[in-house]
């Protein structure tokens, strides 16, 4: 076992708890609006996702949490090379499609696929899914923009591999969202100056993408206090052309990289809007409705930490499982009397096999949690497609009761249960030559 081919995706049990279990290939595939994707295609884009996951994503793990991130006066953040290599594989593999509806010139899958492929994601290299942010807030965009919004800015998002960011927190409101300072002025038509700094903002610079599109929660002269007087705005490092080309450099700048216990290689930075230059920004729909617009990529965000908490338990359990069977050491406990008795693997050991147990069934019981949760998602939008609203309505509220439990249970227990994922390999689990430590670094934040 090394850091290098660290990740173990447990295919086996993603297609049990989707087309055993759960049955989607009568409840989901086929049904508008998935009518794309079948069961055997389905199967396949999973195989192969986690082969790529495997062989491709996970190898600069290590690698990219001990490559310290730069940071230039020009406020521009330098990634590791290793994760930069891999996100260059990931889009021109055209796994990007995955998350795109047919609409936008991708497979249309479901999202109890598209959350499965996420976790082999996820857990292979954590950072990755934030970097790959673009491809959710093109979707956004395009249900909630203006026609010129959606004109300038989503094919770049979505085809043309830009950045994008969810900026909410500041320095003094931490998770206090309500209590936001950062102000937006009105200048003309849907254009807004942007005024005030936001920290812990995940990707808030990096190299590889043309243009980053920050998407800040501000404050419009005259609103109310609290959440309902925050409007969302489409904020780009640098200004679209009419012509799609990129124009000037905006006034939105990573000021500082926060230096922190795990995910090394994503930069969480604090923003700050306006201070060198002139920040504007685009009043989301030209509406000032920013918390419910904003509450799409929270929710999208909730399902990613909790898919992210399994998919981390679920490969150290399968690291964990490798090294028990491989490890020899103490004889069979019957025959524990016996000083001359062979030494057995520790996965004999009824402890060991206890520690083992409560991960598996911890990683498989979050697995079927998040799917369930994904799979009423895809049946919204079925009820949808159907004009059904009232079943859509009421799906919407399971929805609703699902994703704190997703979010909530998996990143607690998630962190709780890798201690004893570490635990079966005693000593040499909280060294770094085995996955486990950085796994329970990297875990931490989620919850």
């Amino acid at each position: 076992m090394t850091t290098i081919n660290h990740y173990k995706s447990n295919l086996r049990d993603t297609l049990f708890t989707l087309f055993e279990v759960n049955r989607i290939q009568d409840t989901v595939l086929g049904h508008p609006p998935f009518t794309t994707m079948d069961e055997q295609t389905s199967k396949e884009v999973l195989s192969a996702y986690s082969r790529f996951c495997e062989q491709e994503l996970a190898t600069s793990f290590a690698e990219d949490d001990r490559t310290p991130l730069s940071l230039s006066n020009d406020g521009d953040v330098t990634l590791p090379p290793g994760i930069t290599q891999a996100l260059n594989k990931y889009f021109d593999a055209q796994w990007n499609l995955i998350e795109q509806p047919e609409s936008l010139g991708g497979y249309g899958a479901p999202k109890s696929i598209q959350w499965s492929c996420c976790e082999f994601q996820s857990g292979a290299n954590p950072p990755i899914q934030s970097y790959i942010l673009g491809n959710f807030m093109g979707k956004l965009i395009n249900e909630l923009g203006t026609k010129s919004q959606k004109e300038k800015y989503v094919d770049g998002l979505v085809n043309k591999r830009w950045g994008a960011t969810m900026v909410l927190t500041e320095p003094d409101a931490g998770s206090d969202v309500g209590a936001s300072r950062t102000k937006a002025s009105h200048l003309k038509d849907d254009v807004w100056e942007i005024d005030g700094v936001k920290r812990f903002i995940t990707n808030g610079d990096f190299n590889g993408p043309e243009n980053i599109i920050h998407m800040v929660l501000a404050r419009p002269d005259g609103a109310e206090l609290g959440t309902k007087g925050l409007s969302l705005f489409i904020v780009p490092k640098y200004w679209v052309n009419d012509d799609g080309s990129l124009g000037e450099r905006n006034g939105a700048y990573c000021t500082s990289i926060e230096k922190k216990m795990g995910i090394k290689a994503s930069s969480t930075c604090e923003m700050t809007f306006g201070e060198r230059k002139q920040c504007k920004g685009l009043l989301v729909g030209n509406v000032h409705n920013g918390i419910k617009q904003m509450f799409n990529v929270i929710e999208y965000a909730r399902m990613a930490v909790g898919v992210k908490s399994t998919s981390t338990l679920s490969t150290a359990y399968l690291n964990s499982l490798e090294y028990a069977k491989e490890r020899i050491q103490g004889p069979d406990l019957l025959k524990a009397t016996d000083k001359l008795s062979p030494r057995v693997s520790i996965i004999n050991h009824p402890d060991v096999r206890r520690l083992l147990m409560k991960q598996k069934a911890y990683a498989e019981g979050m697995r079927a949690l998040y799917t369930f949760a994904a799979i009423t998602q895809d049946q919204i939008q079925i009820a949808k497609a159907s004009g059904d609203e009232d079943e859509a309505k009421r799906l919407y509220h399971v929805n609703n009761l699902l994703l704190p439990l997703v979010k909530g249970f998996s990143s607690e227990r998630g962190f709780e249960v890798l201690g004893d994922s570490l635990q079966c390999l005693g000593g040499s689990g909280y060294c770094l030559d085995y996955p486990h430590e950085q796994y329970i670094r990297d875990q931490k934040i989620d919850s």
